[in-house]
């Protein structure tokens, strides 16, 4: 658990600090989200029904604004939709890294809010849910903008 809160911890900054120090942000980001990853695919959960009161609201432009300027040299892709399809006409869409990050970001800060102020089963549930509803799709298409970018 310990890991998975240190990841977390570490990711948000990279949209709520805007003097991060890195020597490399872009490899920094890059396995912080394959560990990231890592945690999503080994956690085991169950969902705690206890009434709590809901996350806070949070400020996506702000959050966007500072991950552009940790990387300024973020640009458009593209991603097939349904790549698991082999289809002459496959549907290509843009993709924007920094909006992948941004709602990865987002999605971690709910569930740091919920670790801190409801309970540890309570962010764990958050945490697999906004994986598998939403973060883990912006995360591989990230992961994978990245290693296209770099080669």
């Amino acid at each position: 658990m310990s890991i998975l809160k240190k990841l977390i911890d570490r990711i948000i900054e990279f949209g709520t600090n805007e003097k991060i120090e890195s020597e490399n942000k872009t490899l920094e980001i890059q396995r912080l989200l394959v560990g990231i990853y890592a945690e999503y695919l080994k956690v085991e959960t169950e969902f705690d029904d206890a009434d709590y009161e809901k996350p806070i609201n949070l400020d996506y432009d702000g959050m966007r604004s500072i991950v552009t300027k940790h990387f300024p040299d973020f640009g458009w892709y593209h991603s097939a939709m349904e790549s698991h399809k082999i289809n002459e006409d496959a549907y290509l869409v843009t993709e924007d890294p920094i909006d992948d990050l941004t709602d990865i970001i987002k999605d971690l800060i709910e569930v740091q809010w919920r670790f801190e102020n409801n309970s540890e089963k309570d962010g764990l549930y958050q945490f697999e849910f906004l994986m598998k509803d939403h973060s883990e799709q912006h995360l591989v298409n990230l992961l994978k903008y990245l290693k296209d970018k770099d080669e």
